[in-house]
């Protein structure tokens, strides 16, 4: 098979997991007064070297030290959450749905009901995920686009940057940053797509301009600071510690923050680099994070498609500074294969321009892989979600990276709050804020079963470099859905009598589905209106009518299911019809007619990916491999059913007592995320991809798959001039026919001779006409796990002169140059996405209206991280 496929043998072996610790019974959260006292501790061990500068001081200068000086050390906790996770929207959900950050901002000390804690230096805020309502950034209602093209990441970002100067305002009894000050920086730090429309990200690059915008408000800052401190009105700020969560696209937000602001704070003192934020040394002591996924944009729906794009690129790799980033946690879910949530994992060269540099975790980080999909380790599922977890919050698998997660961080003084059994009366009292509230600790109940359960399946799986883990996990699961899925015996299973309690019938019809999703966007328009501080909509008696209409079938969809009393709509977050049965018996079939097979695809896949803008896309995109596609079926097929011989016996049942949790554990707590995902609206999997892949993994300038580079920040590689807007049609052999080479018996078409790299074809998106492309680009072109070498060479190419008078050598030229310059002085702004007009085309080489990607577009509502 592919070339590709073969690591060079002298490539250094990658540096194994952390190994992922058995779980306590009784979870990992504080137990005792003295594991509050030790998180204390080394809270207070940040304040020796100034205690120890002061009495250098006093005794160089002959003086008596009087004791340690009137002090305090800034301590933030900034949480990101992931894509459509809102709180505090998800915490009012029956039964709550509230992510892993969300669990950990409430048990952070210095939420804004906590004034003793300010004073005492501490402070938290929370970034609710893309695609949901953010009123202080300006997103009154959840948009789709945040959802697909993540829109507002960026902006999420910097609203966490004027974090800091709110808190060192209040720190220093000034005013909190007012929401429409900050709004404003956050409007000036960001990238509009109408700039980048115009290419002003090619002459301002965006550390520039954040460096800009926040040079007058630091320096008004640090004189309000200075003041403080010269009137001896508060006790002098030595530092500035910051605590970060994240997860999903929450977490590649959280690594892109800390790059930011470590490339706002570096600078040279005296020989020696030092972080400093208005004058004040500032560190990021620990930094959590759930299974990060950075491929935004155009990876996100493009089947073959991966990568990193707009505030993602170049900003995922961890500082290699210790004296800014000490500690980073990440946690990565073993069994996630969707095409379209690559992780992006901690490790990396140490220097990635040595071939021979090998490819390990910096000290100070560690990485651990916990069982199940994205959401079940960043959380956010609710109890009872696909049949899993039915007795309760206590049995949903994600509270044990919760717990692992907030162990990590507590032992390493985090200001977490405890739960009240660690406290003595004494403690109590004196400190009343970092007790848990009862509602918090019941977020963090874990059940003994589960833990049980997961223990046993630890103690079966081997430790190694994360992508052979996951691929052994990934052929794990793949051996239980052939027990389920293709043998058709999840039906005799607890979850699927749960889930097929009331039958199909449970699930919304499509008049139920459009009747709740008219009013979620009634209501969406009234609760934005009052949110932005604008006039509430006007309905005609028309429209008022047709709600009466939709509500009495919102009544009788609610009496049919046994609903106890009627549903509020979250108004927060994009709708999502309830089809939890029409997605079970589809997966089931979906894995069947992979693993029979049953296939009837084309030969060929044909795609038109449409209106690739280059400033307006930003980042990376990559194309996948057919042929390895192909070899990951075969080995995932074989994997698959050598652990349905290791768990399930002749009979369908149980091989033994000592598997038998293992299953339980698959059957009763790990979801099927493919089985949701796009399913709501397009009745149908995650396109053209399926169940049988190996999971994307991004190294920083690595990857486990080989990949080519098709776009990157400048250019859509290989056009050989710079147009305003290009689209790419990308024919390549479909896998299954590939699949047929190395697995024969599976009786799919054989193909003969050499398999071609896929024709690439750009064209203009205003005329349809063909764009020259250069030659010479295989070297670029050639599939690859070492993306940042491609990267390279691809930003080495010269730059694609402008499409002039000139340049416009041939008929087709002269009349997109002609059709171009027609268009000035028209509107300015781009598509509300970069994939607008995108279609697969049916016939030639041109893009054919409404297809598969269409489709996809109008079901992102549908679409969660």
């Amino acid at each position: 098979m592919s070339e590709a496929m073969t690591p060079p043998l002298q490539k250094p072996a990658a540096e194994f997991l952390s190994p992922t610790p058995d779980f306590e019974m009784g979870g990992l959260l504080p137990q005792t007064s003295g594991d509050v006292l030790r998180n204390y501790r080394t809270q207070q061990v940040a304040y020796h070297p100034f205690e120890q500068q002061s009495m250098d001081e006093h005794r160089a200068a002959g003086l008596v030290y009087p004791g340690p000086p009137c002090m305090q050390i800034v301590t933030i906790t900034l949480c990101f959450d992931g894509t459509n996770n809102h709180e505090p929207s998800d915490s009012l959900a029956l039964p709550s749905t509230t992510t892993n950050v969300a669990r950990l901002y409430h048990a952070s000390v210095g939420r804004n009901d906590s004034e003793a804690a300010e004073q005492e230096g501490f402070y938290a805020y929370y970034m609710p995920g893309v695609g949901t309502e953010f009123k202080e950034i300006g997103e009154f209602k959840p948009d789709s686009q945040g959802l697909t093209m993540s829109t507002g990441g960026e902006n999420r970002i910097n609203w966490g940057l004027t974090r800091l100067i709110d808190a060192l305002k209040r720190a220093c009894d000034e005013k909190p940053l007012k929401v429409p000050e900050a709004y404003a920086l956050v409007q000036k730090m960001g990238t509009s797509l109408t700039e980048d429309a115009l290419g002003a990200s090619l002459f301002k690059n965006s550390y520039t301009r954040r460096r800009e915008v926040l040079a007058q408000p630091l320096a008004e800052l640090k004189s309000q600071i200075d003041a403080a401190h010269t009137a001896k009105s508060i006790p002098k700020i030595m530092a500035i510690r910051l605590f970060i969560y994240g997860f999903s696209r929450g977490a590649a937000e959280a690594r892109a923050f800390a790059t930011w602001l470590e490339a706002l704070t570096k600078v040279e003192v005296e020989g020696e680099t030092c972080y400093l934020y208005v004058g004040l040394p500032i560190k990021i002591v620990f930094m959590g994070l759930f299974d990060t996924v950075a491929s935004v944009g155009l990876p996100y729906l493009v089947p073959f498609a991966a990568g990193h794009m707009g505030w993602a690129d170049g900003a995922m790799r961890l500082s290699d500074s210790e004296a800014f980033l000490e500690h980073c946690v990440h946690l990565v879910a073993a069994h996630e294969q969707r095409s379209c949530f690559p992780v992006d994992s901690i490790r990396r060269k140490a220097n990635p321009d040595d071939p021979n540099c090998p490819s390990t975790y910096r000290q100070g980080t560690a990485e651990y892989i916990y069982p199940g999909m994205h959401s079940d380790v960043g959380g956010g599922y609710p109890p009872g979600d696909q049949g899993k977890a039915a007795e309760g919050g206590h049995m949903v698998l994600s509270q044990l990276a919760l717990h692992h997660m907030y162990s990590e961080a507590y032992k390493i003084g985090a200001p977490l709050q405890a739960p009240p059994k660690a406290f003595s009366n004494e403690l109590k009292k004196r400190w009343p804020w970092l007790v848990m509230s009862d509602s918090t600790y019941l977020e963090y109940a874990v059940g003994p079963q589960l833990i049980e359960r997961f223990n046993i399946w630890l103690d079966a799986m081997d430790n190694g470099p994360l992508e052979a883990v996951m691929a052994r996990e990934a052929g794990h699961i793949t051996g239980w859905r052939i027990s389920r899925y293709a043998k058709g015996r999840a039906k005799h299973t607890d979850f699927y009598a749960r889930l097929m309690k009331n039958g199909p019938a449970a699930d919304m019809t499509a008049e139920e589905v459009a009747a709740f999703e008219a009013l979620h966007s009634a209501q969406l328009e009234e609760d934005a209106a009052n949110r932005a501080g604008t006039p509430a909509p006007v309905w005609s008696e028309r429209q008022l009518a047709t709600q009466n209409d939709n509500q009495l079938i919102k009544l009788n969809y609610e009496r049919r299911t046994g609903a106890r009393s009627s549903s509020a709509f979250n108004t927060s977050k994009v709708y999502e019809p309830n089809l939890d049965c029409r997605q079970l018996l589809n997966a089931m079939a979906d894995f069947r007619r992979d693993y029979v097979p049953e296939w009837s695809w084309p030969a060929g896949e044909l795609f038109s990916l449409g209106t690739l803008a280059n400033t307006l896309v930003g980042g990376l995109v990559y194309m996948t491999n057919a042929q390895d596609e192909a070899q990951h079926y075969a080995d995932l097929r074989e994997a698959g059913e050598m652990n349905y011989a290791n768990l399930f016996g002749a009979d369908g049942k149980s091989l033994n007592d000592k598997v038998y949790p293992i299953i339980q554990m698959f059957d009763e707590h790990v979801h099927d995320s493919r089985a949701w995902f796009m399913n709501a609206a397009l009745n149908e999997r995650e396109i053209f991809s399926d169940y049988f892949r190996y999971r994307g993994i991004f190294f920083d300038t690595e990857t486990n798959n080989p990949l080519s580079l098709l776009v990157t920040a400048e250019r859509v590689v290989g056009v050989g001039l710079a147009v305003a807007s290009v689209g790419l049609t990308i024919r390549r052999r479909n896998p299954r026919y590939l699949i047929g080479l190395i697995v024969p018996s599976l009786g799919t078409p054989v193909i003969r001779g050499k398999v071609d790299f896929p024709s690439i074809r750009a064209f203009d998106r205003v005329t349809g006409l063909t764009l020259p492309m250069l030659e010479g680009l295989e070297a670029i072109r050639a599939f690859t796990a070492e993306t940042g070498a491609a990267s390279e060479a691809a930003q080495a190419l010269p730059v694609p002169p402008a499409l002039t008078a000139s340049t416009a050598t041939t008929q087709d030229l002269i009349e997109i140059l002609k059709a171009s310059q027609a268009l000035e002085g028209a509107a300015l702004s781009p598509p509300a996405s970069p994939l607008d007009g995108a279609s697969q085309a049916s016939s030639a080489e041109a893009p054919a209206s409404k297809s598969w990607l269409d489709q996809a577009k109008g079901a992102v509502a549908s679409v969660t991280l």
